[in-house]
């Protein structure tokens, strides 16, 4: 089953500019355990800690993935825009 959250990647890269696992990673994890403190657990256990790092590993891994696509293909729009301009001016 495949989850799709429209304009995500424009949420986030509107407040922060993510380049990679890592910084997908922290953002994550640092979200996640701000939700466990809304649910009123003060302190989450070691075991809940291990399993919200590895979930947001795993996650960042996928977002991260789907960043770099994403870049790729604003790259390559642009080359193809700037030479399409470049055909007009000497046309």
């Amino acid at each position: 089953m495949i989850l799709s959250y429209p304009n995500i990647y424009q949420i986030v890269m509107e407040k922060l500019i993510l380049k990679g696992k890592k910084e997908v990673k922290n953002l994550l994890v640092d979200s996640l355990h701000q939700t466990i403190q809304a649910l009123g657990i003060s302190k989450s256990s070691k075991k809940a800690d291990k399993l919200v790092e590895r979930s947001a590993k795993k996650l960042a891994a996928v977002v991260a993935d789907r960043l770099k696509k994403d870049r790729k293909k604003l790259v390559k729009a642009k080359k193809k825009s700037e030479t399409k301009k470049k055909e007009l001016v000497t046309a």
